[in-house]
């Protein structure tokens, strides 16, 4: 028998997602093991914490990230825009947000033309951009005039392993919350509430998800027509729901190990009866990310300028573009878009269904039907209505 000390089998420096291999899952417990023994020497030192997440993250990307230097430079490219631009200049308006925006712009756009060799395009193909690009924003708008943020701080938050590559979409105050308890935040109470997350997360990720998508969604040639449709729309509505609920979890879960209470990203979605509320429950940190950076402003902006005649009309073309923009963020490509749109259309809807409840003082849809029944119609519609964006959101159709 022939023995060998080569390891290169069994690691994938570089090329090591979050959550995407059991290489990941070792790094991460490693984490929380060392975390538990720093904490019984530095208890009391809340800069100990934070240097421990900052190492502990730097050396993910150092070591499993693809793209790590990439990656590190978007960061120190976002905090000097924060710091020069933001804080000492007072950047504020359109020009900012260009700026903050311009490589996920980049992106997104060679992710649609044609392949090309060039080396600048792989320069902005890089994982996670996309929620890194929402969390540098998030800080330009709450935290420029609040306090001075270290680089340390900023990369932390930013490079944070579990919620990395898909969120929750954290945010800075939040954060650092938890981070000033120091190590003492690393508990027994979070980590008794991190394994209910774990359990959950690797039963919906793992074992739903991957049923599924095993059991239904890779035999689809056993239907046809119409029924292929629906079958095929339906059981990648919910195998999208737990794969991605399941991630959610599993960050949530790594996070309450490391001492930070990541926030809830789905909350039973399919019971939602309107489409506010079903991005109240499915993407909670991205549907509350558009609707205080976003929304928010845009129809304060046209009330401020009095575009559009009535209350109803500027919220209603801010919903539009809200959901128009949730689009792009995915991809330039049209499937993606035409999904944002579809979605914004949906609550255009009901927000001009809600409008004439008010006005006329009744159900102007349901009527006087029993508030159960309208209630379980409500969900009915919005899963469907929801099926079908997700569906188109997919790709499948074109």
């Amino acid at each position: 028998m022939i023995f060998t000390t080569d390891i290169s089998p069994f690691l994938e420096l570089h090329n090591t997602l979050p959550f995407a291999n059991g290489q990941f899952y070792v790094f991460l417990f490693l984490l929380v093991g060392l975390g538990l023994l720093l904490k019984a020497g530095f208890s009391n030192s809340v800069k100990a914490y934070g240097y421990f997440l900052a190492v502990i993250s730097f050396i993910y990307l150092l070591l499993l990230f693809p793209k790590p230097l990439h990656f590190i430079a978007f960061i120190g490219y976002g905090f000097f825009l924060f710091k020069f631009c933001s804080k000492k200049h007072n950047w504020k308006g359109a020009k900012i947000i260009i700026l903050y925006v311009l490589p996920l712009f980049l992106m997104k756009l060679f992710n649609v033309l044609p392949s090309f060799k060039l080396s600048v395009q792989s320069i902005f193909q890089i994982a996670g951009l996309s929620y890194a690009s929402f969390k540098m924003l998030q800080i330009h708008f709450d935290e420029a005039n609040r306090k001075e943020i270290s680089f340390i701080s900023y990369f932390t938050f930013l490079a944070f392993p579990p919620t990395l590559l898909i969120g929750p979409i954290d945010r800075y105050e939040r954060f650092e919350k938890n981070v000033d308890l120091g190590f003492s935040s690393i508990n027994s109470a979070n980590v008794l509430k991190g394994m209910d997350f774990l359990v959950a997360g690797l039963l919906f990720k793992y074992i739903l998800a991957t049923a599924l998508n095993s059991l239904l969604l890779t035999h689809l040639d056993q239907f046809h027509g119409i029924i292929y449709y629906l079958v095929d729309m339906y059981g990648y509505l919910v195998y999208l729901f737990f794969d991605f609920a399941g991630y959610s979890l599993l960050a949530m879960a790594f996070g309450y190990f490391l001492g930070i209470q990541v926030p809830r990203n789905f909350d039973k979605p399919f019971l939602a009866q309107n489409p506010k509320e079903f991005w109240q429950r499915w993407h909670k940190s991205l549907g509350d990310w558009l609707n205080d950076y976003f929304f928010k402003p845009i129809f304060k902006n046209f009330t401020s300028k009095k575009r559009f005649n009535t209350s109803i009309q500027r919220q209603s073309v801010a919903l539009f573009l809200t959901f128009t923009l949730m689009g792009f963020w995915n991809g330039f490509e049209l499937h993606y878009v035409a999904s944002g749109m579809l979605f914004g259309l949906y609550s255009v809807i009901h927000n001009y269904y809600n409008y004439r409840c008010k006005k006329e003082g009744r159900d102007v849809l349901f009527g006087n039907l029993n508030p159960q029944l309208v209630k379980v119609l409500s969900i009915f519609m919005l899963v469907n209505a929801v099926a079908v964006s997700i569906y188109i959101f997919s790709g499948k159709l074109f």
